[in-house]
């Protein structure tokens, strides 16, 4: 029996939507590509040695390898036996690689619930968000306390894990039967 089988286990991964803060940095990084091999081909053709410019897409096409994945990502989350994991996923060279930000005891979360841009629901002193897009509709949020402040967790839900969030957590009652992805 593999964990996919077992009845308190959900996972999802999802693409990151274009948009705020993301959608800038990528504006941003691709002007830099722009100026940075105008910049360098201007500067070799107007020095002595013109003919290293056919380097140029090359050095270009290294800075982009080396600063795109910080602006390209998916999220993902992974319920199993009551506790939420929350992170980044990536493609690499050696394959699919997560990278944890967040872990959740969803029996210790005050409350659980689905979140369309209430901002009264997020009254934590630190907001970790994981959502999809700010437009979403199947968002959920779970309030918690960490390190002794109160933050709250906002990430795309599906149905299977806010069925299980309801049966883990005291106060997400509101969970059961919500429309969700999947």
């Amino acid at each position: 029996m593999s964990e996919f089988d077992t009845p308190n286990y959900a996972d999802y991964f999802y693409d990151v939507k274009s948009e705020g803060k993301i959608k800038l940095a990528r504006i941003l990084l691709i002007s830099a590509y722009v100026v940075f091999g105008l910049g360098l081909a201007l500067f070799l053709i107007l020095s002595s040695v013109p003919q290293i410019v056919a380097v140029v897409p090359l050095l270009v096409l290294i800075f982009y390898l080396c600063t795109w994945r910080y602006v390209s990502y998916d999220y993902y989350f992974v319920f199993q036996s009551g506790m939420l994991e929350l992170g980044k996923y990536r493609n690499s060279k050696g394959g699919p690689r997560k990278y944890p930000k967040l872990r959740i005891h969803v029996k210790e979360a005050s409350f659980g619930g689905a979140y369309a841009g209430n901002e009264s629901l997020a009254e934590g002193k630190r907001v970790f968000d994981f959502s999809e897009s700010q437009l979403s509709d199947k968002r959920i949020i779970l309030l918690f306390e960490k390190d002794g402040e109160s933050c709250c967790a906002i990430f795309e839900g599906t149905a299977k894990v806010a069925k299980l969030i309801a049966s883990f957590c005291p106060n997400a009652g509101q969970l059961k039967g919500a429309q969700f992805h999947g």
